[in-house]
């Protein structure tokens, strides 16, 4: 073999390895820029859907708002939290729920089991027997999530007709997962008593006053001073103004109708035991 023949050999066996390691290496580079094209399209998808997102911001955050007010509307709701302040808070705002004025002391149990997931409370506190059974009807079924572990009730303590002194074991119940109890709303409730008690005697030479709440208006104590299409002014015993509009509570009962053209309104009234119609004119 002539040196131009073994060259040529050289050099055409270099040419071919160049030749199969470009093809090897165009294609490894091919498959690497198909591989990083389609990452490239799946991030360009997802940056996208990220845009979509932060373009609904506003939306999602109203919509998780509105599903929890909605959860706070359901028949029972788990507290997502539970401390004394909040229960002594939740308290109170039941208190406001059935328009009542119940004094009580409370305080956190030591009963409580560690890692446990309840609190036990103890309530207790005077007030009218008729109160604190509604009371205790409150706590049971309004929407937080309270079990009733013990009530106990004496009339020995007390002096006041119809006064009892009462005390009440209960446990809140919560969970991650829960709500809010600030906000939670509350839901109607039937009182447990109703107004007009069968074993109380009702035969009186003169009745005698019931208990009645003493921020609301007495009708047989009051004036009827002005009137419009919605609203109507009493002026009680006191010489206080009351501003009532139709369904406002009064002693005993509520305002059932506003009638302007006649001079007069309607108040619809359960002092007695039975509802009966209450008819005030305006003052001349």
């Amino acid at each position: 073999m002539t040196n131009t023949q073994r060259n040529t050999t050289v050099i055409s066996s270099l040419l071919a390895i160049i030749i199969v390691s470009g093809y090897f290496i165009t294609h490894r580079l091919k498959t690497q820029v198909d591989v990083l094209e389609k990452k490239n399209t799946e991030l360009t998808e997802q940056i996208a859907k990220f845009d979509k997102l932060l373009s609904m911001k506003d939306k999602i955050e109203n919509d998780y708002t509105e599903l929890k007010l909605m959860l706070a509307q359901q028949s029972k709701v788990i507290a997502q939290i539970d401390s004394p302040a909040i229960t002594y808070n939740y308290l109170l705002r039941v208190i406001t729920w059935i328009g009542r004025n119940i004094d009580f002391d409370f305080s956190l149990s030591t009963n409580k089991v560690a890692d446990s997931n309840w609190n036990e409370y103890i309530l207790s506190g005077k007030s009218n027997f008729r109160d604190v059974s509604n009371f205790i009807k409150q706590l049971e079924f309004q929407r937080a999530l309270l079990t009733l572990e013990e009530i106990t009730i004496d009339t020995g303590a007390v002096t006041v007709t119809d006064t009892v002194a009462f005390s009440v074991v209960f446990r809140t119940h919560f969970s991650p997962d829960g709500t809010l109890l600030d906000i939670v709303q509350s839901k109607s409730v039937p009182d447990y008593l109703p107004k007009f008690v069968s074993f109380r005697a009702r035969i009186y030479d003169v009745p005698p006053d019931t208990d009645v709440d003493p921020s609301l208006v007495r009708i047989d104590k009051a004036k009827l001073m002005g009137i419009t299409e919605s609203r109507v002014f009493l002026r009680d015993d006191r010489g206080i103004i009351h501003i009532l509009s139709v369904g406002d509570r009064v002693a005993y009962g509520h305002l059932y109708s506003i009638q302007p053209a006649q001079e007069k309104v309607v108040f619809k009234l359960s002092q007695y035991g039975s509802t009966e119609d209450k008819t005030m004119y305006l003052e001349k």
